[in-house]
């Protein structure tokens, strides 16, 4: 204990025992937000006191407080400027100006007084008041101090250069924070109504850096504000929401805060209310089909109908009575768009589908228009519907997507350029929950010289040069066409008595690892999922059902590629004596005699009669 001008006793108080930080241990980081956002006031410089000054006096009988440095300060002193006469400690004396600096010295604020003279010397004139503005930031564990005139270097809180006054280690010389930073808040609320990106329910807790580990564990997030990687920059700092698996660079939550707030009201979202050319995704039901709204009108339907695809009539199957259930989903395709026939479907299937003939059509499937025109990807010629597009086993390539197809196509006989149902009538313009501010428009290939051109949906490497994607010119932001249009907002599922909603990143309150309730494997919540918020239970959006898909293969990352594909079907070939039938390859089918590469998970042709097997690629 000290004894000062103060009638009680006051007592040392380190307000941080545990410094340097990589000592110090917090059971509860609520217990580190409330030490960091004390303060009070000094009972002699009337400036406050703060958890980054570290030590201070306190009296026991009172609320008297005193900065430690300040208790320091000398009473009287000699001044080089000023030799004739003893300065003395005074505070009480109106607003005066310095005798060296000619700066203002304000009303209740400390200075050096020459009474004779009636001469004032300011602190930073009359002591080192450098010394007397350290700070102990749990950041760094040597002590910094701001630097004496403005200088510009990079800030190792934000990462940024500045130019300005910085706070300095004067043990490390290279370790710098921008007084801007430094006083950041450990708690902070970024809740704009106007903003989705800056916007969170929670508060953030800010942590002085994020490991390289600590990122893996959490499948390498990303910036829920810029979008932008943590990856390179381990030492920064990060406000985070544990809660959630919310991170964000310091600088885009607290620097950039009132400036993307202003920014945020002034953002007006794009109207398109009334524009009937734009797709509105996810869709809301797992049965939806995107051709279906090109030709969908009310009108009688023929109870049995032939049709040009086909060699056998076709027969209703009403929306109030189908059951399709009883077929598997593979069966129950539509032999033109490919896309799942399911419940409160009118359908027309082949009268003989009960005797081996699988083939269905969707109602608005029997009404594609016979010619496209002027279309988007193919503008130099007509394209003309053909049922049976491809060679022998009636599969192509399509031109747009680059996916293998056995439905019908749009095709140009001069250029022998081929798409299928589905790519022909995409949308040019939709409008995407996962970017809810613009629209996204549809484009043909994609250049990579972009460094973000993967897919946002599912985080799976660059969009392909030669496939379909969405984009957003304003952002940057791209999403497959498979994953923009064919995955709904809700499903159900066996395991959970609940609808599944689509989820776009990490959902509100769950703390714990995701784990997918099909496959059982570990679930990456920065890609999209589908989750049941009751139960709090995930599903992988390549196991939920009627999806179509087909194995994932790893190019920067796990990708599924959609796959328009009927299996099935009886052909007849040159190579072989008897029928073939166009399946997916399993283990038990062992290895290609033609390749020697394993079946499992390949398209193969298949003899029911004999025990020849080969890869489809192999024999065409």
């Amino acid at each position: 204990m000290v004894v000062i001008q103060h009638d009680h006793l006051l007592t040392l108080i380190d307000l941080n025992p545990k410094y340097p930080h990589d000592e110090q241990v917090y059971d509860d980081e609520k217990d580190l937000i409330s030490i960091q956002a004390f303060q009070c006031s000094c009972g002699r410089c009337n400036k406050k006191i703060t958890y980054f000054h570290r030590y201070y006096y306190k009296c026991d009988q009172c609320d008297y407080s005193l900065h430690k440095l300040c208790s320091e300060l000398p009473t009287t002193l000699k001044h080089a400027s000023h030799l004739e006469h003893t300065l003395s400690l005074f505070q009480n004396e109106p607003r005066q100006k310095c005798h060296v600096c000619e700066c203002t010295i304000w009303d209740q604020q400390l200075r050096y007084y020459c009474s004779p003279c009636m001469l004032n010397i300011c602190l930073a004139c009359g002591t080192n008041e450098v010394h007397h503005r350290t700070i102990y930031h749990p950041s760094h564990k040597h002590p910094l101090v701001p630097t004496s005139r403005p200088i510009l270097v990079a800030c190792d809180a934000c990462g940024d250069e500045h130019k300005g006054v910085f706070y300095q280690c004067i043990t490390c010389f290279l370790f710098f924070i921008h007084e801007d930073c430094v006083f950041g808040p450990k708690r902070l609320l970024i809740q704009h109504g106007t903003c989705d990106k800056f916007f969170h329910t929670h508060p953030l807790i800010l942590t002085y850096g994020f490991p390289r580990v600590d990122q893996q564990a959490k499948f390498y997030p990303k910036c829920r504000v810029c979008d932008k990687s943590f990856s390179g920059y381990e030492n920064l700092w990060v406000y985070k929401c544990e809660k959630c698996r919310y991170y964000t660079h310091f600088g885009c939550a607290y620097l950039r805060s009132k400036k993307s707030q202003e920014a945020a009201s002034r953002i007006t979202p794009e109207r398109y209310e009334d524009d009937h050319d734009v797709l509105r995704l996810p869709v809301s039901e797992q049965n939806y089909n995107k051709v279906r709204d090109f030709f969908f009108k009310e009108r009688n339907y023929e109870s049995s109908i032939t049709h040009h695809s086909h060699h056998h009539p076709l027969i209703l199957v009403d929306a109030q009575c189908n059951d399709i259930t009883t077929m598997t989903q593979n069966d129950a395709r539509c032999n033109a768009c490919l896309i799942p026939i399911e419940k409160k479907m009118t359908f027309y299937k082949c009268k003989f589908n009960g005797q081996g003939c699988n083939f269905l059509l969707h109602e608005w499937c029997t009404r594609l228009p016979p010619e496209l025109k002027g279309h988007e990807y193919h503008q130099e010629h007509t394209l003309l519907l053909l049922p049976k597009a491809g060679h022998e086993f009636l599969w192509f390539y399509c031109s747009v997507c680059d996916d293998l197809c056995n439905g019908f196509a749009y095709s140009c006989v001069e250029c022998d350029w081929k798409i299928d149902v589905w790519c022909a009538f995409t949308r040019e313009k939709i409008k995407h929950k996962s970017h809810p501010n613009h629209l996204l428009s549809s484009h043909y290939g994609y250049n990579r010289s972009g460094e973000d051109g993967y897919c946002r949906m599912c985080l799976s490497g660059f969009i392909d040069n030669n496939e379909i994607s969405f984009s957003c010119g304003q952002c940057g932001f791209h999403l497959h066409l498979g994953c923009a249009l064919l995955l709904p907002e809700t499903i159900r599922h066996r395991y959970d008595k609940h609808p599944l909603s689509l989820a776009y990143s990490p959902v509100e309150n769950h703390e714990g690892d995701y784990f997918c309730e099909v496959c059982e494997e570990e679930l990456n919540p920065n890609a999209c999922f589908y989750h049941c918020h009751e139960c709090v239970q995930s599903i992988h959006t390549t196991c939920a059902p009627l999806i179509p898909q087909s194995k994932p293969y790893l190019y920067g990352g796990l990708r599924v590629l959609w796959k328009r594909v009927k299996m099935g079907g009886i052909y007849k070939t040159e190579y072989h004596p008897h029928p073939l039938s166009f399946l997916i390859g399993t283990t038990s089918d062992g290895q290609c005699t033609k390749c020697g590469e394993r079946f499992y998970n390949n398209y193969i042709l298949k003899c029911s009669e004999c025990k020849f097997v080969i890869h489809a690629r192999c024999l065409t």
